[in-house]
């Protein structure tokens, strides 16, 4: 009966090689998901342009203390970071010199 269909089904060999495939195809998706996982999923571009708040800044006091400089939109803020508790110390404009060269107060380095 070789050429009934169920003969047909079953491959030479004893099915050693759908394991083979079953285990590499298993492989290649776990592979698949570590990738993504790591990349930040599927549509991390996506996301990326969504973001809003950057940490342009961070120096350590010690005894695990940061001050942080966070920027959202053209906003920026201090921050101060310990363990247990996070809190705004103040919203920075711009640097005084900054301010100071625009009105003319304070001349350039480069003069």
């Amino acid at each position: 009966m070789a050429g009934s269909p169920r003969g047909l089904l079953r491959p030479e060999g004893g099915g050693a090689g759908w394991r083979w495939l079953a285990v590499s195809l298993f492989c290649a998706a776990g592979a698949g998901w570590f990738y993504l996982k790591r990349r930040g999923g599927l549509f991390a571009a996506a996301r990326a342009t969504e973001r809003r708040i950057v940490i342009e800044e961070t120096r350590s006091l010690g005894n695990r203390q940061y001050l942080v400089l966070a920027g959202c939109g053209r906003r920026r803020f201090l921050i101060g970071v310990a363990p247990g508790r996070i809190q705004l110390i103040a919203p920075v404009d711009e640097a005084p010199e900054e301010a100071k060269r625009k009105e003319g107060d304070v001349p350039d380095d480069d003069e």
